[in-house]
């Protein structure tokens, strides 16, 4: 059974914190989302269950990672195994299931080191994004006709505002 956590305003936190905290805590998750009207949810929760998050994220990469390098049977395992996380990667070849599974954990492993999951987020839309390619057939013969010429500069997606 999933428990939602609790949800609250970030201006009921602001106008009775005591009160919107002890929801936090009780809350099976121990965690509350703070809704904001002008921006992006908070999620606040205590710093010791956010550093047990990335305990939990270092242990399970970690033996990822050793084991991988310690059998290579276990990579074709886990690229048997990837589809139940991500079923998408169905559509992939096998070789680039073999390499998203490799630069995830690579990717896991240095995101820890920086404290942050951030990173992770990036490598997933990317794989993501060439399934989709692969799934639609006149898609991918398309974008593998030559192109002719030059098509301008490409402005980043954060930039193109």
């Amino acid at each position: 059974m999933t428990t939602m956590p609790a949800e609250a305003n970030l201006s009921e936190l602001l106008q009775k914190p005591k009160a919107t905290i002890a929801r936090m805590q009780g809350s099976a998750r121990r965690g509350i989302t703070l809704h904001r009207r002008d921006d992006e949810d908070l999620y606040l929760t205590t710093a010791e269950r956010a550093e047990e998050a990335v305990q939990v994220v270092d242990s399970t990469t970690r033996m990822f990672v050793a084991l991988m390098k310690s059998d290579p049977t276990a990579v074709e395992l886990l690229t048997r195994v990837f589809p139940e996380a991500f079923p998408w990667v169905r559509f992939l070849p096998e070789s680039a299931v073999r390499e998203f599974l490799v630069e995830f954990m690579d990717t896991a492993r240095a995101s820890v080191e920086l404290d942050t999951v951030s990173p992770l987020g990036p490598v997933i839309a990317a794989w993501k994004a060439t399934a989709e390619i692969y799934a639609d057939p006149k898609l991918a013969a398309e974008l593998r006709e030559p192109t002719d010429g030059d098509f301008g500069q490409v402005t980043p997606p954060a930039e193109a505002e």
